[in-house]
């Protein structure tokens, strides 16, 4: 291992010896480098005019609002007024993670005409902001397929096939030289738990384990499987909510090939509960012969299906699976 070592000679007082390991050296260079490169995207963008607005999707889950948080929180600190809203009412999961960090609901967009706009968790019109159409589109940060949303001008598109979008959040903060807080780091982990149901969803990605592993240890969490314990008790509660609302809380509108169609997903505990509230859905979201042979086709050969209701083993993903089987029979190429 090579070394380098000045040698400072003061006459009549002898000799000091001073050294630093070069590689380290080499090291840091190159780190404040890529910190450098990294923090150059921003500047790419030139300047931006007005506040910033980070949101993610319609009908909100926990990665969405967690990461829109973290990611305004990102930018504030690189000196730009950026802010996150969100885009419908929090689930009782999220709202125990924003309790749990001491951190504050964001406010609600109604509106995007004209404003600067980071998505965050999704890249459809149809899932995000009224009048996106009409705003500047700076950043969209996401870990499903390219959307509808385009923009002729230059942005940022961060996407990776990721468990969560809150671990390519972590990784931007790790490329743009900080350090997330306490109360960030905590959500990010939470974020990231929620949207890999305890990092053992078919989604997982090493990057989302690392994450995890690091941001429990700045957040103070030192019993990972009671923290989720307790996430995944808020989010079963469904207490004073309609039926509606219950299948609205984690809803996806998508289109593809011409046609529209949406994804809601409700977490239950067991199957008799399960059974229950696919009876509850049946009565307010009927199926229809286009569904029926959407479904047909495209998972017939996987489980049972009985024209209404398909059951599929083992677990299964919106992302991975279910959003990719449905697209491809709309369209010759499939993405979320």
């Amino acid at each position: 291992m090579s070394c380098f070592i000045i040698l400072l000679v003061l006459t009549g007082l002898g000799c000091y010896f001073w050294g630093k390991n070069s590689e380290a050296v080499k090291n840091q260079k190159e780190k404040e480098l890529n910190i450098l490169i990294n923090r150059s995207e921003l500047e790419g963008q030139g300047e931006i005019e007005g506040k910033i607005y980070v949101t993610g999707h319609q009908n909100p889950d926990s990665d969405t609002v967690c990461s829109s948080i973290a990611y305004a929180s990102l930018l504030q600190k690189l000196g730009y007024d950026a802010v996150p809203v969100i885009l419908g009412e929090i689930n009782k999961e999220t709202e125990y993670l924003l309790n749990a960090a001491g951190v504050e609901t964001p406010e609600l967009l109604e509106d995007a005409s004209g404003l600067n706009m980071i998505l965050i968790d999704h890249s459809e019109y149809t899932q995000s902001a009224k009048g996106l159409e009409d705003a500047n589109i700076i950043s969209i940060i996401d870990h499903h397929g390219d959307g509808t949303v385009t923009t002729g001008d230059p942005l940022i598109y961060d996407a990776r096939p990721f468990g969560a979008t809150a671990t390519i959040v972590w990784i931007r903060y790790r490329n743009y030289g900080i350090e997330p807080d306490k109360q960030t780091a905590l959500i990010l982990m939470g974020a990231i738990l929620s949207d890999t149901f305890n990092l053992e969803a078919v989604a997982t990605a090493p990057a989302d384990i690392e994450a995890v592993k690091t941001l429990s240890v700045m957040a103070g969490i030192t019993d990972k499987e009671a923290f989720y314990k307790e996430m995944f008790k808020a989010l079963l509660s469904y207490d004073g909510m309609t039926d509606e609302e219950i299948l609205l809380s984690d809803y996806k509108e998508y289109e593809s090939g011409g046609k529209k169609y949406s994804i809601g997903c409700i977490d239950v505990y067991d199957e008799e509960s399960a059974k229950d509230m696919v009876e509850r859905m049946k009565k307010i979201l009927p199926s229809n012969e286009a569904a029926e042979e959407v479904i047909r086709t495209a998972f017939g050969d996987r489980g049972e299906f009985d024209g209404s209701v398909c059951r599929l083993e083992p677990g299964i993903s919106r992302k991975k699976d279910l959003v990719p089987a449905i697209t491809d029979i709309l369209e010759s190429h499939p993405k979320e």
